[in-house]
Formats: structure tokens, C-alpha cells, sequence
């Protein structure tokens, strides 16, 4: 087909101009294309073409200037002023001025900056645009995403939310998401556990809610809840409390990159989750993730490295070490001073124990004569760097997001390591105006090497503060391994034929074994080298979770709408363990060593419909929404637990095989397969109504159907199995009520009642495991249940919102008072048994208020600060009764602490037994001359482990392109209690036992009555002086906790930044940013000798309790970001 010759021009003209995008040709060029021109005819034409499209581009293009001012007439500096849907723009400088060309006809203009609601103005054929921007304020019709996704005007809200930007919760990162909200939301306490980076964190609003249940808030993501358990929570009675084995690991919140979070809305209280139902008792953290935006392709590269080193670490005394004989050294701090031993002391060598060992044999004791901080040699600098990578852009038909990312840290603790890799895409199609579509996608995946946590057997920890000072760990550090080494197996049993009666005989035996052996100065129970535990013991957790939503909502007609959802969510969990032969556990020595492999898979479908109405009739605005939610839950684990050996078949003799670490090692019964399923359904239904905007009056209700309760229900356990939940509120925008004073701009007062739920504990139902290799199976040992229902909270909640001076300090003000009710606790019941009780009644009462400022105290100068503050009062009203109508003692015992629940005390009171005192209030002594705990004497109340005040002090300075930011959070009253400072003391590496050792050597204290040691005067006012020794061995024995239980009270400097933004560094609004971070830098105050805020459990019951934790590091590093 033959094209014309406008047509080829036209062309020719298309291609011209794309090129002249991409760069402008040079007069060079120009004046050669003229000149060659002349002698060809085609090159006439093209050079005449380019040069008339040269002329409609420079004709077209034009320059617009303007400047940008506050609401008070102050220029605003470093603000982005861009032409919509190009590459084009500009910053403000100092004087608030801009200047930017386009060759649009009728451009549009859009300013952003921080704290200002963003603007787009046409500029017409204007020159020159100034514009003033507004403070970003609620009471400029903001919206809030709340439950089931439902988008709603702020100032409509009955009910207590906080919403936390991505500008916020990203300035300090941390891999877990939840440690970023730390004193940034009133009412809200996070409590990291010992597990290190990735690890989890456990999460409570406005109080304790459950006893057997879960306390912490839903985790919704874009509308879909996420089930957010932690991995390996220890049972609330604390069983294998000791075991570092056992550390917690992640939960799946720590699983999402933080650099896709576009805001956090925090729903405290229980009605503004109550379209939630059974999961919305303990509140609901709302995590809008970010989407593609119309307009140009956005490129943004985030990039962070940060140094850790602990925070804080007993201060151990390194003036005596431990005593010194033929035999060996004593593994605690009592000997002579060091320095004092002969050459010949210093290395020799000592008998091994003959229990696990050939008599004669002998190990090599190496020691040394001068101190060194071990400690701060066992930890390394530890490195955690962020990388992040997202796109953005779209049309008005289609957006599109992608992110890849990655997590990496090194932790303090050799060998130990943490990865974290993430995808994430969304997409978002518009049809016909009336059809909107979108798909989320995400994979995460994690790799966690040696994760650390806290206890004493087989914790690295544990074994590097009790080991003395005079030994030489520079050598025990290179040397942890004899090659060859020798040794004996535990008593075995095998069958022998009995030649006289025929048949077998069972009869002992113990193998002679060889390998990789320890190499310790203690080759005995309850003692390792730290280094051999890093060095030869590992652990690995791989977590691979695939997640996707695909959502469509129709516009019907009129403000009626149609929302379908579906989610489907995909956990994949595999963790192996090694414990080489030779380590040593508190009785016994692992003679052939261990293996453990486990497996484990959980799958989630959730699906909702939605039918919503948006309709104004006049001053009334209405919105109603009613639907339905299915939500099912499978999963299957598969462990298998073997002594890594290889077994006869017929068991005739002793295995000889060590560390044979594979599922095939071992004796039969070693895995063990159990698979689970749930399913709840519900029908919802919420409403609205507003009132020119001025009054609204909003109602929920939610009816839930659940598998435990239809099961419950078939054996006449339970009288339903469906339960139902509603919320009603109502607020008042008084500012617009009523006229106010000219610097009084804004009053909302909101009421609000629900009463919500919490589904049964997976605890409190029959649960059944199979073994797979014998076939048996394991049923519950708890009774039957007696009339079960879901607990439920009963809340009401009234506060006011205000802001001041033009929108420039801000106060709200909420109180709050919930009570949960038919919560779940069990009892002895005789036989082994246990029975659940459906009994218990708590309340939680509190106040939390925000104070916020935006200061501009001259103009090249801007100062943000928030203050948020709450309270929190918890009260048990109610525990369960016997047959005879008495109070039943409600307890877990942890580490000799009683943690009781009683009517009228608080979920956390701890009790402590106490030293038993004489008719004159004297310690009574044993022998030794020790004060000792009266069995089954009265125990002492000593506080509770919660904290009823938390604060945060957030302050950001601007100063042209540089800012500043700090965040000092605290909290105020909880008690936590350090076993660590207690088997310090025990084995007197303490430094309060030295000092009191040394003062009681230089002043000739002595004990005269217990053969003239170094004495120490009791503080019981008896005068009597007694060892030293004896006195802190006595004050640390494991039945004696009270004596280390400490003010949980502290404040810190949580997070600091300084930056700088260099804009236009890569073109037009393509800047970026560097800047100094740090995170957990210091205490401002503290009491406590460990840091009270990290526990070495997330479970109910246990958060008070510190036991050789892996300490929590203080970070400091840099951050880049990019934008393109």
C-alpha cells in the first residue's frame, strides 16, 4: 500500500519527535543535515521535516513559576511540584519558589510535602501558579480503612483508631514490623522475644484478655485476616522453660517486607473490630499494603546496613576464679583470687568421671593467670542490611506494583544467621468503569541458622557467664574439638539368648564409643564448652509462605456495589536439629547424639462477599454493607526425634555409630504425624447514617458458626454453635455543632458499645496424635466440657478529638472499659486429668491520650512532636469455685515464682516463697549458715509483670533538605524477675559476691561461728555474720526468686535519624536520600540490671521472666534511598 506524502511526513514527524525526547541534536548536527541537504533530495525533506518539528516543540514549550506558601503566608521549602503523568518537575527552594517548563497546553500541576495535603491545579495558560497547601487533617475528609476493608471517612468513626504512615514506621526499620510501633501508638505494648532478628513478637492492646486464649489483635492484611502465631511458645506452664533449644522462633507478621507497608491502622477497641466476631476481643492491626499509581513508571531502591552490638550484659567479677586441685577445676567464682596459681597449676591434667568414661583416663585443663572480658569476646558485631526494589505505575485502566526484597543479618552469637527474600505483585484492572479487579501475590521465604533465645541447657550463653575467669577460654575457644576422643555409652539394653531356658534375657550393656569428642575444662553433667555448643550443635528453620487475594468489586447501580474476595494462603515450615555425642545435659551426657526433623504444612482459604450501598438523600449520608465470610484452616506436621545411631534389629548388642543424623537413625517410634482442621463461617451486616456531616450514628452485627462448637454441641458439650456479636456507636462533630472560639478549629466527642468474642483455646478441646511407625495414638487427657461457649468482651468506650491554632496541636482523649467474660482455665482433676472451666471474668479499664504539635518557630525551621500516653488497669473479678463454692487455686509455677490468677488481683500478680524467719522476724540458718525457704510457707505477693503506663515521645526537625528524628519510648510499673542474677550470685561470679568477698578480706570480717571465713553481716538486724559463700549460694538457689525481682520501669532512645535529601540528583524529582540511623541506642532510665522489655517467652504468664536471654542489641548504621 502506498502512503502519501503527508502521510510519510507525518510518520517521519512521529519518530522525530521521540527521538528529540530522548536528546536534543546539536547545531553540529543540524548544520551538517543542512548542508548534505543540498546534494539530496530525501535529505532536503527530512532536514525540512525536523527542523518543523523542532519549531512545534520549542513553540509549545513554555516555563511556569510560582511560589508555595503555608496557611500562615511562609514559604514552604522542598516541595515536589510536578506535571501530572510526565517525567517533568521541580523542588521549592528556600523562598518557596519554583520554576519547571512543559510543553503541555493545559497542564496539571501536583504539590506534595510532608504534613500537607497534596494538590493538583490546572495551570492553563498561565506563567506563573502560586498556591497555598493545607495542613494534612482529619477534618479534611481523610479516610481510614476499616474492618473487612470497608473505607470510611475519619470524622465518621465512633471509635478509637491510629494510623501510622509508611513515612514513620520506615525512618529506623526493623525485619519484624510489630518492634516499629513501639511507642508510636497510645495503649499498645510489644514484647520482642529472645529469638533474635526475625524473631517474634508478641503484641497487646489495652490489656490482657484471655488466660488460656490469645491476648494479641488480629493481624488483617488488605482486608484479610492473617493467622499471626508464634512458632515453638513455650505451654504456659512453663514446661521446657530451660531448654535454649526450645527458643521461639518467627511468627508470620515478621514474614511481610516493610517496605511494601503504605500505613498501620491500629483498631483498639473491641467495637471498632466487631464486624470481626469471634477474633476481634483483643483489637486489630490493619496493614494496608501499597499499590500501583497512575502516572509514570516509579522507581524506588531502599538500602540499609546496621551494626549490632548487645545493648546490655551482667556485670560479671573477674577477681576470683574457681578452685584449683589435682582433680580439676570447680566451675564457679569461689576460689582463690586470680593470678595466684604456680606454674604447674596452670596446665595439667585431671581424671575424667567413670560414668561416662574409662577410669584412668584424663583431659587437659588449660587456665591462666590474669582476667579477661570473655563475654564481650563471645559476642560478635553483628550486620543486618535491607535491600528493597519496587516498581510502580499504570494507567486509569491498569496499575501495576512489584517488589523484590531482602533481609540479611549476621547475629551477634556465631554461626548464627537470618535471610529473608520476598516478592510481591499487585495488579489492578478497571472494566467498563463498573469493573474493578485486583490480584495480590507474595511469596516469602526465610532461613534461620542457630537461632538464639535464652535457658540453660545447651545455651552457649549460660555456659560463657558461668565459666571462671581463670580458665583459659582463649584456648577452649580454638580447641572445643579432641579429634578421636573416647568414651562410654549410657547403660543400654539388649536381649541375650538364655541358653538354659531358652527365650531372651533382658541385660545391660555399655558400648565402647569414639569420634569427635568435647574438649572442656568440666567433662561433666550440666557443663559445656560454649564453643563446642556454636561450633558443632546446629539448628536450621526454612518458612516458604505463598499468599494471594484475588478481589473484584462491581459498581450495580445508584452507589450499590458488589465485593468478592478470595484469599489463599500457603505455610510451609522444616526445621532440623543436630546435637553432636558428648555434649553434656543436666544428669546425663548425650552419648550418641541427636536428631530431630520436623515437618509441617498449613493451608488457609478465606472467602468473603460483600454488597455495599453509598447513597446521600439530602443532609443524609448512608452506608450499609452486609455479607458473608468462610474461613478454613488445615494443617499437618510430621517430627521425628532419634538418638543418631543405628539400632540391631534384633537388639543383641550396643550400638557403636555416633552423630548419625538422618530420620532413618534411631528406634522405631521415632515419628509421630498428626493433622488438624477448623472452618468458621459467618453472615455480617454493618450501617451507617450521617448527618450533614455533623453527627453519625453507625451499628454492626456479626453471627459466627464454628467446627469446635458444632462438635461441642453433638456430644452435649456445648448449647450452640453459633454465636452472635454486635457493636452500636455514635459521635458528634461539635466543632460544627456549635460555634467555637476562632483558634478552637475542630471537636468530635464519640460513644461507642460492642460486645465481641474469642473463639474457644486450641488447648481447651480433644486433641489426638499418631504415631507412624508403631501406630498408637495419643488422645487428650482433659474432661469433658461443661456447657462451652466463646469468651466474650462486653466494652464501651467514649473519647474526643480536637485540634487548635489552625490545625496545629492536636489532643485526643479516649477511656475505655472492657470486660471478658466464660474465659477459659483449667484445674487438677484427679487421674492425670484436667478440666477446663468456662468460668473466669476480667476487666481491663484504662485511659490513652495524644498530644501532637507542629511548630514553626521561624520559617526555614519546622518542628513535629507527638506525645502519646496510657494507662491500663486489669482486674480479675471472677476465677471458678469448687462443689463446696470455694475459690479454686489458679496457678502456673515458673522457676519457683507462682504466677496465680484470684479474684480481685490482676493476670500477671506473681507470688515468691520467702526465707523462713524465727518468733524475733531473724532469718533461720541451717548448718552451713545459709538462710533457707520454709516448705510450704506463706508466699509473698511481689507485683505484677505488667506495666500499667507506656509513653512515646516522637520529634521530627525539617531544615531545608536536612531532618532530624528521634523516638523515646517507656514504660512505667511491672515487675520482671532475672534467674540470670540469680545462678550468678549462686556461683558467685556476681560482682556484688566479689566486693562483699574482698571488703569482708580487707576489714577481717569473718564468720567465727563457721570455721573464720569471710563473713557478711545478715540484713535482718540479728547482727549475726555468716560465710560469704553461704550467704549468696543461699540468696540464689532456685527456690528463692524474690530476691531478684526488679522495677520493670524504664525509658530509652528507641530511634534516632539525620538526614539529608539531595534532590533533582539523578533529574527531575528523582532524589536521594542518606541518612544516619540507630535503634535501641540507650537507657535514659532503668532498674532493672537486663533489659525489661524483651522476655524470654511471648506465652500468658511468662513475660517476666529473663534467664541468660540473648540480649537485645543496640543498632547504628546507614540508610539510602533512591527514587527514579
Amino acid at each position: 500500500m502506498k502512503r502519501t506524502n503527508a502521510q510519510t511526513e507525518g510518520l517521519l514527524l512521529k519518530a522525530l519527535l521521540a527521538l528529540s525526547m530522548v536528546a536534543a541534536p546539536s547545531a553540529t548536527m543540524l548544520a551538517s543535515v543542512k548542508t548534505n541537504a543540498k546534494q539530496s533530495p530525501l535529505l532536503n525533506a527530512t532536514a525540512t521535516i525536523q527542523n518543523s518539528a523542532l519549531q512545534r516543540v520549542q513553540a509549545n514549550t513554555r516555563t511556569i513559576t510560582g511560589v508555595v506558601k503555608d496557611a500562615q503566608g511562609e514559604p514552604l521549602i522542598g516541595v515536589s511540584v510536578q506535571v501530572k503523568g510526565t517525567g517533568k518537575g521541580a523542588i521549592t527552594n528556600i523562598d518557596g519558589q519554583y520554576t519547571l517548563t512543559t510543553n503541555e497546553s493545559n497542564p496539571t500541576l501536583v504539590f506534595s510535602y510532608v504534613g500537607y495535603t497534596a494538590q493538583e491545579l490546572a495551570a492553563g495558560s498561565r506563567s506563573q501558579v502560586d498556591v497555598t497547601l493545607k495542613e494534612d487533617s482529619k477534618v479534611l475528609g481523610e479516610v481510614v480503612v476499616t474492618a473487612m476493608g470497608i473505607v470510611r471517612k475519619e470524622e465518621s468513626l465512633t471509635y478509637a483508631t491510629q494510623k501510622v504512615k509508611a513515612e514513620d514506621l520506615m525512618k529506623v526499620q526493623d525485619p519484624n514490623v510489630a518492634n516499629t510501633l513501639e511507642g508510636k501508638v497510645s495503649g499498645i505494648t510489644i514484647t520482642p522475644s529472645a529469638g533474635g532478628a526475625g524473631g517474634a513478637s508478641k503484641i497487646i492492646l489495652r490489656g490482657n484478655k484471655s488466660i488460656l486464649g490469645n491476648s494479641s489483635p488480629l493481624i488483617v492484611v488488605d482486608g484479610v485476616p492473617m493467622s499471626n502465631d508464634t512458632r515453638g511458645r513455650r505451654s504456659m506452664s512453663g514446661e521446657g522453660f530451660t531448654y535454649a533449644g526450645m527458643s521461639e522462633g518467627s511468627d508470620p507478621l515478621s514474614l511481610i517486607n516493610p517496605d511494601d507497608i503504605e500505613s498501620i491502622n491500629v483498631l483498639k477497641g473491641a467495637n471498632a473490630a466487631a464486624l470481626y466476631g469471634s477474633m476481634a476481643a483483643n483489637g486489630v492491626v490493619m496493614i494496608t499494603t501499597k499499590k500501583g499509581k497512575e502516572g509514570r513508571l516509579d522507581i524506588n531502591l531502599t538500602s540499609n546496613v546496621t551494626f549490632d552490638t548487645p545493648l546490655l550484659t551482667p556485670k560479671i567479677q573477674g577477681e576470683y576464679g574457681g578452685s584449683v586441685s589435682s582433680d580439676g577445676v570447680s566451675p564457679d567464682g569461689w576460689g582463690a583470687k586470680i593470678g595466684s596459681l604456680t606454674d604447674s597449676q596452670l596446665n595439667f591434667k585431671a581424671p575424667l568421671n567413670t560414668t561416662n568414661f574409662h577410669a584412668g583416663e584424663t583431659t587437659d585443663i588449660h587456665l591462666r593467670n590474669y582476667n579477661q572480658d570473655d563475654v564481650a569476646k563471645f559476642y560478635r558485631t553483628g550486620v543486618t542490611t535491607n535491600n528493597s526494589l519496587s516498581l510502580s505505575g499504570g494507567t486509569e485502566k491498569t496499575s501495576t506494583y512489584f517488589s523484590m526484597a531482602n533481609s540479611h543479618a549476621v547475629g551477634m552469637m556465631r554461626n548464627n544467621s537470618y535471610n529473608r527474600n520476598t516478592l510481591s505483585l499487585r495488579q489492578s484492572y478497571k472494566f467498563f468503569d463498573r469493573l474493578q479487579v485486583n490480584v495480590s501475590l507474595n511469596y516469602a521465604q526465610t532461613i534461620t541458622r542457630n537461632r538464639p533465645g535464652g535457658g540453660t541447657v545447651g545455651n552457649p550463653i549460660y555456659h560463657t557467664y558461668l565459666t571462671p575467669r581463670n580458665v583459659d577460654m582463649n584456648y577452649y575457644r580454638d580447641n572445643f574439638v579432641t579429634a578421636n576422643g573416647t568414651w562410654r555409652s549410657n547403660k543400654q539394653t539388649i536381649f541375650q539368648e538364655d541358653e538354659t531356658n531358652g527365650g531372651y534375657i533382658e541385660t545391660p550393656a555399655w558400648a565402647d564409643l569414639k569420634g569427635s569428642r568435647q574438649n572442656w575444662a568440666f567433662m561433666n553433667s550440666d557443663q559445656n564448652n560454649p564453643y563446642w555448643l556454636m561450633g558443632m550443635n546446629s539448628n536450621k528453620n526454612t518458612e516458604d509462605r505463598l499468599w494471594g487475594t484475588i478481589s473484584a468489586n462491581v459498581d450495580i447501580y445508584d452507589g450499590l456495589s458488589f465485593q468478592a474476595r478470595v484469599n489463599y494462603d500457603q505455610t510451609r515450615y522444616h526445621s532440623t536439629s543436630k546435637r553432636y555425642a558428648t555434649t553434656f545435659l543436666p544428669a546425663v551426657m548425650d552419648d550418641y547424639g541427636h536428631y530431630w526433623d520436623s515437618e509441617s504444612k498449613n493451608t488457609e482459604l478465606y472467602i468473603d462477599y460483600l454488597l455495599n450501598y453509598n447513597k446521600r438523600f439530602g443532609d443524609y449520608d448512608v452506608s450499609a454493607s452486609a455479607g458473608w465470610v468462610g474461613h478454613t484452616i488445615k494443617g499437618e506436621h510430621k517430627g521425628t526425634s532419634v538418638t543418631a545411631t543405628h539400632y540391631d534389629s534384633r537388639y543383641k548388642v550396643a550400638p557403636t555409630i555416633v552423630n548419625y543424623f538422618d530420620v532413618s537413625a534411631g528406634d522405631k517410634g521415632a515419628t509421630s504425624f498428626s493433622k488438624s482442621s477448623n472452618w468458621d463461617r459467618a453472615w455480617l451486616a454493618t450501617a451507617q447514617i450521617g448527618w450533614k456531616e455533623m453527627v453519625f450514628l453507625d451499628g454492626s452485627y456479626r453471627r459466627d458458626w464454628y467446627r469446635p462448637y458444632r462438635y461441642l454441641k453433638s456430644v452435649g458439650q456445648s448449647a450452640a454453635d453459633n454465636y452472635g456479636y454486635f457493636g452500636v456507636g455514635a459521635n458528634a462533630i461539635v466543632s460544627k455543632l456549635v460555634k467555637l472560639p476562632e483558634w478552637f478549629n475542630y471537636m468530635k466527642y464519640r460513644l461507642s458499645y460492642s460486645e465481641v468474642g474469642n473463639s474457644i483455646p486450641n488447648i481447651a478441646y480433644a486433641q489426638a496424635t499418631k504415631n507412624l511407625q508403631d501406630g498408637t495414638v495419643v488422645g487428650s487427657n482433659f474432661n469433658a466440657l461443661e456447657d462451652a461457649k466463646p469468651e466474650k468482651t462486653a466494652s464501651i468506650e467514649t473519647g474526643i478529638e480536637t485540634l487548635f491554632f489552625d490545625n496545629r496541636l492536636s489532643f485526643d482523649l479516649t477511656y475505655y472499659n472492657a470486660t471478658v467474660s466464660n474465659l477459659y482455665m483449667t484445674v487438677p482433676a484427679g487421674n492425670n486429668r484436667t478440666r477446663v472451666l468456662n468460668s473466669a471474668k476480667v476487666r481491663n479499664q484504662g485511659i490513652e491520650a495524644t498530644i501532637g504539635y507542629d511548630f514553626k518557630p521561624i520559617k526555614w525551621l519546622r518542628w513535629r512532636t507527638s506525645y502519646n500516653v496510657s494507662f491500663n488497669d486489669n482486674k480479675i473479678l471472677k476465677t471458678a469455685n469448687d462443689a463446696l463454692g470455694n475459690e479454686r487455686l489458679i496457678e502456673q509455677n515458673v522457676a519457683g515464682t507462682h504466677v496465680k490468677y484470684a479474684s480481685g488481683g490482676s493476670i500477671g500478680d506473681m507470688y515468691v516463697p520467702q526465707f523462713a524467719r524465727d518468733e524475733k522476724g531473724h532469718y533461720k540458718l541451717n548448718s552451713a549458715g545459709q538462710p533457707y525457704v520454709e516448705p510450704n510457707g506463706e508466699l509473698k505477693y511481689i507485683g505484677n509483670m505488667n506495666s500499667k503506663w507506656q509513653m512515646g515521645l516522637s520529634n521530627t526537625f525539617y531544615y531545608k533538605d536536612f531532618n532530624l528524628s528521634f523516638l523515646i519510648n517507656g514504660r512505667i510499673g511491672g515487675k520482671v524477675i532475672s534467674l540470670t542474677e540469680q545462678l550468678l550470685d549462686a556461683k558467685g561470679f556476681s560482682q556484688r559476691s566479689a566486693d562483699a568477698r574482698r571488703q569482708a578480706e580487707q576489714n577481717n570480717v569473718v564468720a567465727k561461728d563457721y570455721g573464720n571465713a569471710p563473713g557478711i553481716m545478715l540484713n535482718d538486724g540479728s547482727g549475726r555474720i555468716v560465710p560469704v559463700r553461704s550467704y549468696y549460694e543461699a540468696l540464689g538457689d532456685k527456690s528463692n526468686p524474690g530476691s531478684y525481682v526488679y522495677n520493670a520501669t524504664n525509658f530509652r532512645m528507641r530511634e534516632l535519624s539525620l538526614g539529608y535529601t539531595f534532590r533533582n540528583l539523578l533529574g527531575a524529582n528523582k532524589n536521594v536520600a542518606l541518612s544516619f540511623i540507630a535503634r535501641n541506642l540507650f537507657f535514659i532510665y532503668k532498674d532493672a540490671p537486663v533489659d525489661p522489655d524483651v522476655s524470654l517467652s511471648t506465652q500468658n504468664g511468662l513475660g517476666a521472666f529473663e534467664l541468660f536471654n540473648m540480649p537485645s542489641s543496640r543498632s547504628y548504621g546507614f540508610s539510602v534511598k533512591v527514587n527514579l
